[in-house]
């Protein structure tokens, strides 16, 4: 042994381990978990976490709430991977499922019944097992974070890589069809405002989810996972979606108002558009990573705290006002506040958006109800502040996608923002610029951390194109038939179309997408339904120059003057 040593020191000495290189983990369509036996994780239960080490065994009980054990039994499948934490004490080992089902750990190893495991097998185990700079993160997926058993999302694997993985375990997980597209731990920089364009079939809307999710997250992925992203993304707000229609104005998308359907008598309430709600979210998101102070509570949450005596117990609530007597909210509804007096009288109402117009600084009320708003918007400012030492925000993107944009007349709808939307006139930019809007709002600026993605179907010619003041603040991005997507007799066909089309346009904006071929109906249906209908919309419903087009094709397609229909019929 001593000659053994004395051969190999240098081979021994230089063996450790090499801690700025990682092991790359891609998913390839798997998924990854956190598991966490923080029910045993005091010493007395040491012996039983030893089985489960011995056995390669992670544990859940069947009685988990929230559908954790559920999908533990039917969601986890072979090649999986998972982390195990023991609770918020220590973090364990990354492991591989195995195939099999779950059973019933034995009661004797538990002292209870009803526990149930699935076999792993180990493959990197924590290199710095101390979770404790992880005790602030309170989400799911972290130690701390209340829940047993959870997935890992797509969106949350760069997060999990660079607070978890690759600190604790050397270990980095890329999904399959992924690519990080990071720089230097920023996102990489995307334009703020893109147009994706082209002739209808072309996937657009289909992209454009892509897209969003690849601003947002930082990541492109397959638009399966994409999918999943956005909608979570869309649930949370962190991006939105519109259709712009000729009806579509100004007040829709910014601010304006709406008439008041709760009362009888005709009066109108303020009205906040979709365009307004998601860049004061991504403003407040924005100013508080560059103060490095966690996120205020959004009013919408304090109100809901609020009035939840109400809601649950049907118990009114007292509000003290500057002169020391006190009046009781007694009913909320979706837009208004009712309340009693410290004189009894109930004659008047209060506007929760008013409240919050108040709360934000927006306005100020100057009649008489001002002594009903000022003390119910202090408090709502109180308990907004952040608590304690709250978790530092981080820097977010935020993606508001809007469908066939030239459908709307976009210099009524858009306003001032055409000059706020570019990237120079933003929030903190070198021409930085803030309006005033007509509900008041006096300081209202674009951040930067704002992105707009729109679609446009560059055959719809019966409205008015993007007029120029808009066009030059959007970069345009092409969508154009991909013939490679689909089997080649109808790529050859399609292309045949196209070729004919463009003969006699001129244009590249009345071809026809390969998305229509990709619907799962057979070729038949989709030349007698969508294509051919197409075609006489493109010329003016002129049989002849459509049968020209399909001249010389796979198809014979002529028109029946007898039966007024047309003959489809595939050449052998």
């Amino acid at each position: 042994m001593i000659k053994l040593y004395s051969d190999n020191k240098n081979l021994i000495i230089d063996d450790e381990p090499i801690k700025d290189k990682l092991l790359t983990i891609p998913l390839n369509q798997k998924r990854l978990y956190k598991i966490s036996h923080g029910s045993f994780k005091t010493k007395a239960n040491e012996s039983i976490r030893d089985v489960f080490k011995e056995n390669q065994w992670i544990v859940i009980h069947e009685n988990t709430g929230k559908g954790q054990a559920e999908a533990f039994k039917n969601d986890l499948t072979e090649g999986d991977y998972v982390y195990i934490t023991i609770g918020g004490n220590e973090l364990f080992t990354i492991a591989k499922v195995k195939a099999g089902s779950w059973g019933y750990v034995p009661e004797d190893i538990t002292d209870e019944n009803g526990w149930i495991y699935r076999e792993v097998e180990y493959i990197k185990s924590a290199t710095n097992p101390d979770p404790s700079p992880l005790k602030s993160f309170k989400e799911f997926i972290y130690p701390s974070g209340n829940s047993t058993f959870t997935e890992i999302t797509i969106d949350k694997i760069e997060e999990a890589n660079t607070n978890i993985f690759e600190p604790h375990f050397g270990v980095e997980f890329i999904s399959e069809g992924a690519t990080k597209i990071k720089v230097q731990g920023e996102l990489q920089k995307h334009p703020n405002n893109i147009i994706l364009f082209g002739p209808p079939g072309t996937g657009k809307t289909y992209n454009s989810i892509d897209k969003a999710v690849e601003i947002v997250t930082g990541i492109k992925s397959n638009h399966e996972d994409s999918k999943v992203i956005f909608d979570k993304l869309k649930k949370e707000g962190q991006i939105e979606f519109v259709t712009f229609h000729q009806n579509y104005s100004y007040e829709d998308f910014m601010v304006g108002i709406r008439p008041d359907i709760e009362f009888e008598h005709l009066r109108f309430k303020p009205y906040r558009g979709i365009f307004y709600e998601i860049a004061k979210k991504a403003r407040e998101n924005y100013f508080a990573s560059k103060e490095q102070t966690a996120l205020a509570k959004s009013f919408d949450q304090v109100f809901s705290e609020i009035i939840k005596p109400i809601e649950e117990k049907n118990e009114s609530i007292e509000i003290t006002m500057v002169s020391g007597l006190k009046y009781k909210i007694t009913d909320v509804s979706d837009t208004t506040i009712h309340f009693t007096k410290p004189s009894g009288g109930t004659q008047h109402t209060l506007s929760i958006q008013t409240l919050q117009d108040v709360v934000e600084g927006i306005k100020e009320v100057t009649s008489g109800l001002s002594v009903y708003y000022n003390p119910l918007a202090k408090l709502i400012r109180e308990k907004r502040k952040p608590v304690g030492n709250g978790q530092t925000e981080k820097l977010k993107n935020f993606v508001l996608i809007i469908d066939e944009i030239n459908r709307a007349n976009i210099s009524k709808v858009f306003g001032e923002l055409i000059t706020l939307l570019e990237e120079d006139k933003r929030i903190d930019a070198k021409n930085e610029l803030r309006l005033t809007l007509p509900n008041g709002d006096k300081e209202f600026g674009v951040p930067p951390n704002l992105y707009l993605v729109g679609t446009m179907n560059t055959a719809d010619k019966s409205i008015a194109l993007i007029d120029i003041a808009l066009r030059r603040r959007f970069e345009f991005i092409g969508y154009f038939p991909d013939y490679s997507k689909l089997e080649e007799s109808d790529g050859v066909f399609l292309k045949h179309i196209n070729k004919e089309i463009y003969s006699r346009k001129k244009s590249a904006d009345y071809l026809i997408g390969h998305a229509y071929f990709m619907t799962g109906l057979d070729t038949f249906k989709i030349i007698k339904n969508k294509i051919i209908p197409l075609l006489m919309e493109y010329f003016s419903g002129k049989t002849e120059v459509v049968e020209e087009i399909f001249k010389n094709s796979s198809w014979s397609i002529k028109y029946d003057i007898e039966k007024y229909d047309w003959i489809i019929q595939p050449i052998s």
